[in-house]
């Protein structure tokens, strides 16, 4: 049974106004839910009549750079550019600016300075001083259950052209009622370090955390655009520097309904091996809370909602630290329920360090609202595990099983009103992998999964009802969609470890001993430290 801390996520809308509690439970109007909804509209009178510009913030992509403004209300604005010298100039209707401009990071973006004054004395207008001539493209993100309002304009160069507005998926039903309705479920993917920051360097003093991370989540990426009701965000897409506050940040900007950020370690030894996956700790989430709070009058501090949308100078500190306790609650149960999903599926393609999910005080873990996992990938200090990560067959096959567990995490609690929750409800693809656990029989994962018994076992090819503990069962979506992971690579390399056996090399891997010696030519089971083996595909 979760706490009641954990049952709910409730987003403010334009603090004095509107109030939205959305329960993980089928009861979406539970008595906590209820209390929470009291207890805010109680404190809440008035109308906001001016847009607060609580923050501001720059961030460079491989394609474009985005500027994005949180606004306290809708706003009229504009947007236009001026050269010699070449400025970006932006008009906010009856705001007030609430963020020090001087104070933005501007690392490695084409924005050389920012200055901002105020206009008609009710307007603001900022102006970005820019390195180079850019076209921009802006556009308001309407509030609703999930976001904030924010202004967001990308800054793109004179030779790229501008891309049209993402589209929503729409289902059959939904177009012959000629409407759009079901959103993507969007995964923000951070490669960690980057740029002057190369992280952990390998065992032969040239491999470098950063390009490892960078691969992965590529790799990652592109698996989840092969997906329908999948978009990835990438936090970085190439070799430049993101500061760790702006991170988390960025995934909030694109509505992240999860966030990934890909690393890999280093150790004093060469022998520690193994992917470990974190959460943010109960701890640390305490500490956080405490100090948004405490620093909430001199920042733009906000909560609830995967976007952020509400400042936490509306509140009263008592019921700041509510809110924030009730909403950092939900994000850490749901980070480590996403970490369990991702550690069962990497378990089958590589050696785990811990197969539960660790809790840590990891920064870019913090945001209060969306569920945001940090995933060590491996150690670059082990010589097998890092010519491991630097194989870009390995590579895939960890990208393919992070995306796996993140695909059955969210088939089992998909965010309501996105693509995967009407598969769902309408017994439709995509097909899944499970692995068995103790206790289990076909029967009942049938009936867990909502299909027919004949179904399970025609989909796994079984002649009954016999399964093992491990073994892996694909679990049919039952509908004309269907997803199925990239398969694994023909052959893939394992560098032999001291204390490692032939037989034990063998069952790591799933393959048949007598595969093993084939592929490799043995005549018996004897190798010695340092001897690469070929691995057949299983």
């Amino acid at each position: 049974m979760r706490s009641q801390a954990a049952v709910f996520q409730c987003h403010v809308r334009n603090v004095r106004g509107h109030v939205f509690c959305r329960s993980n439970h089928a009861d979406r109007k539970s008595a906590a839910s209820r209390l929470v909804l009291l207890l805010l509209s109680a404190l809440m009178s008035g109308a906001v009549l001016a847009a607060d510009i609580d923050d501001l913030r720059v961030w460079q992509s491989p394609d474009y750079t985005r500027v994005v403004l949180d606004l306290s209300e809708p706003a009229q604005y504009s947007v236009f550019v001026l050269d010699n010298p070449h400025r970006v100039v932006i008009d906010i209707e009856r705001s007030q600016l609430r963020v020090d401009t001087g104070r933005v990071p501007l690392t490695d973006v084409p924005v050389r300075n920012i200055r901002s004054a105020a206009r008609n004395q009710t307007d603001t207008r900022i102006v970005l001083d820019m390195a180079e001539a850019v076209n921009p493209s802006s556009y308001l993100l309407p509030p609703d259950v999930e976001a904030g309002d924010r202004l967001v304009i990308d800054l793109y160069g004179l030779d790229r052209e501008v891309p049209p507005p993402a589209q929503m998926v729409s289902t059959p039903a939904a177009v012959e009622q000629n409407t759009v309705s079901l959103r993507d479920i969007v995964v923000a993917i951070d490669a960690g370090h980057g740029g002057r920051d190369p992280g952990a360097i390998g065992y032969d003093g040239r491999i470098r955390e950063k390009d490892v991370a960078l691969a992965i989540s590529q790799a990652i990426s592109d698996r989840l655009r092969s997906l329908p009701g999948y978009q990835p965000v990438m936090i970085r897409n190439a070799d430049i520097h993101v500061q760790l506050q702006e991170r988390p940040m960025l995934a909030r900007d694109n509505r992240a309904d999860i966030f990934l950020s890909i690393h890999a370690d280093s150790y004093s030894t060469s022998r520690a091996e193994g992917i470990t996956v974190y959460a943010l700790s109960q701890t640390t989430a305490e500490d956080e809370n405490i100090r948004r709070v405490t620093e909430k009058e001199n920042s733009a501090a906000l909560l609830g909602g995967s976007a952020g949308d509400t400042s936490l100078r509306d509140f009263e500190d008592d019921l700041a630290l509510t809110l924030l306790d009730i909403s950092m609650s939900w994000s850490i149960e749901q980070s480590m329920a996403a970490g369990s999903y991702i550690l069962n599926s990497l378990g089958q393609v590589a050696t785990l360090r811990r197969d539960k999910p660790q809790q840590g005080n990891l920064w870019v873990l913090r945001s209060p609202d969306i569920p945001s996992l940090l995933i060590e990938t491996g150690y670059l200090s082990n010589p097998s595990e890092a010519r491991k990560l630097t194989s870009p067959a390995y590579q895939q096959r960890l990208a393919d099983a992070i995306v796996q567990g993140v695909m059955n995490y969210f088939y089992e609690r998909p965010p309501e009103g996105s693509l995967l929750a009407w598969q769902k409800a309408n017994n439709q693809g995509p097909d899944r992998q499970y692995v068995v656990v103790r206790g289990d029989s076909l029967s009942m994962i049938a009936q867990r999964h909502n299909i027919g018994l004949a179904q399970l076992r025609a989909a796994n090819s079984l002649s009954g009802d016999t399964i093992h503990v491990g073994q892996r069962l694909l679990i049919p979506g039952g509908g004309p969609q269907t997803i199925a992971l990239s398969a694994p690579p023909t052959v893939y390399e394992h560098t032999i470890s001291r204390g490692e056996t032939l037989s034990g090399i063998a069952d790591r891997y799933q393959v048949s001993l007598s595969r093993l010696r084939e592929a490799n030519q043995l005549r018996g089971d004897t190798i010695r430290v340092g001897q690469i083996l070929i691995i057949p595909a299983s």
